[in-house]
């Protein structure tokens, strides 16, 4: 049977995949409304590739942990 902690860790974990995935959506956004082209192209490289990079990292832990924390023992 399921505990409170379990339920409670799991609802951090969804809520930090969805903040996560709203800051993705803001990189690109910010990406996007530069002036240039050359301006977005040097957003793109110098920020938002390593910052999704990051995020995704992050996105896959959170649900990894997600899973383990529901797997049987």
């Amino acid at each position: 049977m399921a505990s409170f902690p379990q339920f409670a860790l799991t609802f951090l974990g969804l809520l930090f995949c969805v903040g996560d995935v709203a800051v993705l959506g803001f990189l690109l956004t910010w990406q996007e409304r530069a002036a240039s082209p050359a301006m977005r192209r040097q957003r793109l490289v110098r920020g938002v590739l390593p910052a999704t990079a990051l995020l995704l990292g992050l996105l896959l832990l959170a649900f990894t942990q997600i899973m383990l924390l529901w797997s049987p023992r």
